[in-house]
């Protein structure tokens, strides 16, 4: 920590826009179901669906990816770096759609992607908050107000509802019995986030562990953009040493480096698809053999009984990572605090950092 940097409050923008997500989620519900129609009506009949975003709506991409392959779509999610510089690796033309988030639409390879896919021809839809400018979108799915924080929260949940609202739409066009499934998860997520919100004393002993300590994450299927997640906003809001990879792409080398008093947390949803379930109860064992101090975000694990559990209800496994990825918020705000780092500045409250980011274009 710098001598400069106050230490957080609950006046901080990212614990005030955190604890705003049951009613942002419950706004989307009212509001954003003929704007996702809408964009269903445009996406729909796509041969290709590209999701683009970079950082946290890349994030919001991946789990995007799974709810559109979820109601039959072809559905890709590509960095925006990618998208805007590797053409000839990512062909797109006239029957595809490109679905481009961006929070504040200020991002450079965001805008370069939103022109790649007009000038191709492409069907283009975006994803973005109250006041983002998205030149070239056919329509714009608004999310929230822009975040205050360098920290996004509401924001990438709501993206993630969005996305999630368009492709309930297209699954009911397509006739998929998946669709209903979607309404009823996104239903019920408002009061399961202000149920999770609720439970800032659950997150503490988490906390006090990651803070201390080198922290890896991992997760399976959709729930692998929940861990990646996690080190986003751990990182960026508590300067914490943590790392993430998708639960089997972990188990392939990286698990070896992973030492006894190592924090790992193990995303298991309820609901999840079984064999993914197995395969994640099996590596939290591991974890635990190896001696890690293990928390485990959404259900216990057969044989683990002195893990820490931060249960979460059952929901659609495509719907669970906006779910998920709350208590992990969480954590990163309270790892914030514990160390003194405000998590709202970026760290542009360090000179050196402050002067070293003005070198670029983000």
């Amino acid at each position: 920590m710098t001598e400069h940097t106050a230490p957080p409050t609950t006046d901080s923008a990212m614990y005030q826009t955190m604890h705003r997500q049951p009613a942002d989620l419950a706004g989307l519900l009212e509001r954003g179901w003929e704007p996702a129609r809408q964009a269903a009506g445009l996406v729909a009949g796509a041969t290709r669906l590209f999701l683009v975003g970079i950082g946290t709506s890349y994030h919001a991409a991946l789990v995007g990816e799974w709810l559109f392959r979820t109601i039959g779509m072809d559905a890709r999610a590509v960095l925006s770096f990618d998208f805007a510089t590797y053409p000839d690796h990512y062909p797109v033309g006239p029957g595809d759609a490109v679905v481009v988030l961006a929070h504040t639409g200020t991002k450079t390879f965001s805008g370069r992607s939103l022109e790649r896919a007009r000038e191709a021809g492409a069907t283009v839809v975006s994803v973005g908050s109250l006041a983002a400018e998205h030149p070239g979108s056919q329509l714009i799915l608004r999310t929230v107000e822009r975040e205050r924080s360098a920290a996004y929260t509401a924001s990438h949940t709501a993206a993630m509802a969005v996305l999630a609202q368009i492709a309930t739409e297209v699954g009911e066009r397509r006739g998929r019995g998946e669709a209903a499934e979607l309404r009823a998860g996104l239903t019920a997520l408002p009061d399961q986030v202000a149920g999770v919100l609720a439970r800032e004393a659950e997150i503490d002993e988490a906390a006090h562990q990651v803070r201390a300590r080198q922290t890896y994450v991992t997760g399976a299927g959709p729930n692998a953009a929940t861990a990646l997640e996690a080190v986003i906003k751990a990182r960026e809001a508590a300067y914490a040493r943590i790392d993430a990879l998708p639960l089997e792409q972990f188990l392939h080398g990286p698990l070896i480096t992973v030492g006894a008093g190592d924090v790992g947390i193990v995303v298991s949803v309820p609901g999840a698809n079984p064999t993914a379930a197995a395969r994640t109860a099996e590596v939290a064992g591991v974890l635990s053999r190896i001696g890690l101090w293990l928390w485990l975000v959404g259900q216990g694990a057969p044989g683990l009984d002195g893990a820490s559990v931060f249960e979460l209800p059952a929901v659609p496994e495509v719907v669970s990572p906006i779910l998920a990825v709350v208590p992990l918020q969480m954590l990163a705000y309270r790892v914030a605090t514990l160390k003194g780092v405000h998590p709202d500045t970026f760290r542009r409250d360090d000179p050196t950092y402050k002067e070293a980011l003005l070198s670029l274009q983000l």
